[in-house]
């Protein structure tokens, strides 16, 4: 079954809202810059779209993503 891109954002804004107390987020949104994530949170939503998705991500992936649009297509190419 596809997943769309739309749904995986929406998905990751609502993890997103959650773990920031409901600040607005957007594709261009920078997780650690803007959102002021730190490690463990990164990890946290990691965990929970792993679970969301039913997919593994690897940790490595993180070194490529700095903005939500970023990870929701890592996410995306994960479950192609």
């Amino acid at each position: 079954m596809a997943v769309s891109a739309q749904r995986i954002l929406e998905t990751l804004q609502d993890r997103l809202n959650a773990l920031t107390g409901g600040k607005a987020v957007s594709g261009d949104t920078d997780l650690v810059g803007d959102l002021g994530l730190d490690s463990l949170q990164v990890m946290e939503l990691l965990m929970e779209m792993e679970d969301a998705f039913d997919i593994s991500i690897p940790v490595n992936v993180m070194a490529d993503v700095r903005t939500v649009g970023e990870l929701a297509a890592a996410v995306q190419a994960l479950l192609a």
